[in-house]
């Protein structure tokens, strides 16, 4: 069996490699979170009392080990060049850090936490052991070059402007009081509300009837389908709001693609609005505002949450991703900064830790709120052994390729005769929904869905079985096997309670991997053991003017990764090859930008996956960055990603096949990308980035075309083969599109 399947069914063995001291103090504190939190320990180990000056000893004595050699390796002195030290001063600084290490004083253990040693075994008995022990050395020498103990060591080695700049760049990324970051919220008193449980629980709907009863509120999610609907439903009407009770002349909406709502509670969301339960909500979202006059509400992406606002009622929705490498540190701030006097937590039970540990930090009142699944879910006792003429009317396909997406959807149809509908990452929100009522109306004759694990979080499906066409997905680099938490939230899609379904049912396409299932299954989940900080916008901006001037993104990415000071409850983002490359590539063009300009790049949340999304991209900065304007009409038509549209509108208003349908929907995903980015930044520079409503118009011609062109798909048009790339090629455009205005 391959390795990395393997680890599915066994469970994960500890890789403390040091002391037997170390060992005996991680039984207690392997979470890394604050001592006392009352939730299951992430790793069960029986008490052992903990030996925390032999642990600190064990400690002390490894970076003596490491420090002499460190201070010799030519990665770590080119870094510290980059960050500012210059290369005369560097030789005496990196003597005077080791000889202080060596005599105990640049690091002293003993003034550490039980929880902060805890959180440093672990990170250094990882896999990436000789990588945490480099952060921790850089971040241990940025700590002693500004500690005025050592004063007189340091300005011996280094001049006052670097001892200066040493000083901004720690306090750039100086986590340790990152609450008080936030001084709204901490002079607010508020109360935190824990709403958690699986999929098809219930456990938002109690938080959204708070938000629709709030005289000032706001909803952060994940997803800008999910802000949208909130943002409809709440202006409708159909939101009950808290305290309110609607009759029985009310039909409660079954289409919601909020959670399910429990049996025997008072209806939250109903099928038609009420003007009665009426309040007047605004959207934000990275791409669009919609402001309502007079609204007092307010639906978001967790990005666009304001911290600058007072609010009765603030609810954030899948807490869980406060974990996420890339967009956690959003929901760490939302969580520290939401001026709020009830703050609404939605989300899986393994973020109680990580939140309580939160809470303490604030002096936050926390109240847990756990609900269960409503519908059973059940592993089938057999795969479907390959055999796709098993798949019947209900069934959910899950795969994890773009192209394998359509080839499924090819040989089911041949093999069924059952029609499938398709959901996937690269599909525009609107796109993704309107598949889904496609699947869930059952009059469409699409009496079959295949998707991707896009289906996780958001959609309202009919799902009475799901089926795991492969437990491992390729993420840009490598096939890596997907984590218990990713299958849970997949599966736990079926059997969606009050839809018609008794329950929920999974398994496998191919029988070698129906164990790997069971076993995800059967894991408990491992409680999250940090919450992510990092690149938010404040940050990056203290980073950069903290660095010499014309650094790099990686400079300031790696910034972060190194020299970070961390509360044992949270981390920055992890080093990956794909961040590499995406901060590579703004490094590309952006030499002559300013800090302010690069700190936008930087959050610029454009496809890395998609080549030639970043090629036009690319060119769109550049222009950017030469003519400090951005002219959209020529950009696309110098790109020719105009092709696609033009050819699928033509076929539309003609009611013509397509002949090559999935080269046309390729071509207009990326086009989609590239004005969902332009969008973006015009939102935050309208002067450069002019032209928003011509953005707006062509992304919604561009979806119109989308959703014809995935009607039109011809069998002819779809090959077998399973390539893990999106590949098309732009046609030049041979006559120019009408824009509008």
């Amino acid at each position: 069996m391959p390795r990395h399947l393997f680890r599915l069914l066994k469970p994960r063995q500890e890789q403390f490699t040091f002391w037997t001291c170390q060992r005996t103090f991680l039984r207690k504190y392997a979470t890394g979170l604050m001592p006392g939190h009352r939730s299951t320990p992430r790793v069960s180990l029986p008490n052992t009392p903990p030996q925390p000056t032999k642990h600190a000893d064990g400690l002390a004595q490894l970076f003596r080990r490491e420090a002499p050699s460190w201070i010799t390796k030519v990665g770590v002195r080119q870094r510290l060049l980059r960050f500012g030290i210059p290369q005369r001063e560097l030789p005496a600084l990196l003597a005077a850090f080791a000889c202080d290490v060596q005599n105990g004083d640049a690091i002293r253990f003993g003034e550490k936490t039980p929880s902060q040693l805890a959180r440093l075994s672990h990170d250094i008995s990882s896999p990436s052991k000789k990588l945490a022990i480099d952060q921790a050395l850089t971040s241990f020498l940025y700590t002693w070059a500004t500690d005025p103990r050592h004063q007189k060591s340091v300005e011996n080695a280094v001049s006052r402007d670097t001892l200066d700049r040493m000083t901004r760049l720690h306090a750039a990324v100086d986590f340790t009081r990152i609450a008080d970051s936030f001084p709204l919220a901490r002079r607010t008193r508020r109360k935190l509300i824990l709403h958690v449980g699986p999929t098809n629980s219930g456990k938002t709907h109690t938080a959204l009837r708070t938000l629709a009863a709030a005289r000032v509120g706001a909803y952060g999610g994940p997803l800008r389908l999910l802000a949208h609907e909130i943002f409809e439903r709440l202006n409708t009407g159909q939101i009950v709001p808290l305290g309110t009770e609607a009759t029985d002349n009310y039909e409660a909406d079954e289409t919601s693609n909020l959670d399910v709502q429990a049996p025997g509670t008072p209806r939250a969301v109903l099928k038609h609005g009420n003007s009665l339960f009426a309040r007047p909500c605004s959207l934000v979202t990275g791409d669009e505002r919609r402001l309502v006059e007079g609204a007092t509400l307010y639906s978001c992406t967790v990005e666009m949450l304001s911290l600058d606002k007072r609010y009765d009622v603030v609810v954030i929705d899948e807490i869980q991703m406060i974990a996420d490498s890339q967009r956690g540190p959003a929901w760490t701030a939302a969580v520290l900064g939401s001026a709020a006097e009830e703050l609404h937590l939605c989300g899986e039970e393994r973020a109680v830790p990580i939140i309580e540990a939160l809470a303490e930090i604030m002096g936050d009142e926390l109240i847990i709120n756990r609900y269960q699944r409503l519908s059973p879910l059940v592993v089938a006792p057999r795969s479907l052994e390959r055999d796709l003429t098993r798949i019947r009317k209900g069934d959910c396909v899950v795969t994890f390729s773009r192209s394998n997406i359509f080839n499924l959807k090819k040989e089911i149809e041949e093999k069924t005769g059952l029609r499938c509908a398709v959901v996937y990452g690269r599909l525009p929100p609107e796109i993704r929904a309107e598949q889904a009522a496609l699947f869930n109306n059952p009059n469409s004759r699409f009496d079959v869905l295949v998707a991707s694990d896009a289906i996780g979080m958001g959609l309202n499906l009919k799902i009475q079985r799901v089926i795991f066409e492969t437990l491992s997905k390729w993420d840009g680099w490598m096939e890596v096997p997907l984590e218990a938490s990713q299958v849970k939230q997949i599966a736990g899609r079926a059997g969606r309670y009050g839809m018609g379904a008794d329950g929920g049912v999974v398994t496998t396409l191919e029988p070698s991997d129906l164990p790997l299932l069971k076993a995800a299954m059967d894991t408990k989940q491992e409680s999250l053991r940090h919450a992510r900080v990092g690149f938010i916008s404040t940050t990056i901006m203290d980073i950069f003017e903290a660095l010499p001037r014309g650094s790099t993104a990686t400079t300031v990415r790696d910034a972060l990764l190194f020299c970070s000071v961390l509360p044992p409850s949270m981390a920055v983002m992890d080093p990956s090859a794909k961040e590499d490359e995406t901060t590579r590539y703004i490094d590309s063009f952006s030499q002559d930008l300013t800090f302010t300009e690069r700190a936008l790049l930087l959050q610029c949340p454009f496809p890395s996956m998609d080549d030639q999304c970043k090629v036009v991209i690319g060119q769109m900065f550049s222009t950017y960055r030469d003519k400090l304007s951005v002219d959209l009409r020529e950009i696309l038509l110098d790109s020719g990603l105009l092709a696609s549209l033009e050819q699928v509108l033509a076929a539309k208003q003609t009611n013509r096949t397509l002949s090559k349908p999935r080269q046309d929907l390729a071509g207009l995903e990326t086009l989609h990308s590239v004005l969902t980015v332009y969008a973006w930044l015009s939102l935050r520079n309208s002067i450069a980035f002019y032209a928003y409503d011509l953005a707006v118009a062509l992304r919604m011609a561009t979806q119109e075309a989308m959703d014809y062109c995935l009607g039109s798909f011809s069998r002819s048009d779809l090959s077998l083969r399973p390539d893990r790339t999106l590949s098309f090629r732009v046609h030049p455009l041979r006559k120019p599109i009408d824009f509008p205005g």
